[in-house]
């Protein structure tokens, strides 16, 4: 009697355990779907390709083992497929504030030169006045 107590408290709690593993894999899993969805909205694929088709394949295979009952690796795939996805969202990102920043550099270029061009037509205009005073 002494030893069923315990066995059955520890069944209870792999039980208990168990299923707060797939729990947290679906949710995970779900994480995952909506990170890569979030990457594809981005123009991650464009850019981070091999995270995007990771994050993919991951999560396909958590999918798998979540259905074979294991619920462990479901999460842990299902965990980096997440992060891949994040990682290409944030690769597309970082490449789309690049662009900006390029473009921002170039008009930046454009009006330096336009203000030096107008700097050295007053220099000519005030030459020209100097040489007309005299």
């Amino acid at each position: 009697m002494k030893w069923i107590i315990p066995l059955i408290l520890l069944t209870l709690t792999i039980g208990c355990n168990s299923i707060d593993i797939s729990k947290l894999a679906i949710e995970t899993m779900d994480n995952a779907r909506v990170s890569i969805n979030t990457a594809e909205k981005v123009g991650a694929r464009d850019v981070a390709g091999t995270e995007m088709k990771s994050a993919e394949d991951m999560l396909t295979n958590a999918e798998t083992s979540l259905q074979s009952g294991n619920d462990e690796r479901a999460y842990r795939l299902g965990l980096r497929a997440f992060l891949h996805a994040r990682i290409a969202t944030e690769k597309a990102l970082a490449v789309r504030q690049e662009s900006r920043v390029l473009e921002a550099q170039a008009g930046l270029e454009l009006q330096q030169q336009a203000s030096e061009e107008v700097l050295n037509n007053l220099e000519k205009l005030k030459a020209e006045r100097d040489a007309q005073k005299k």
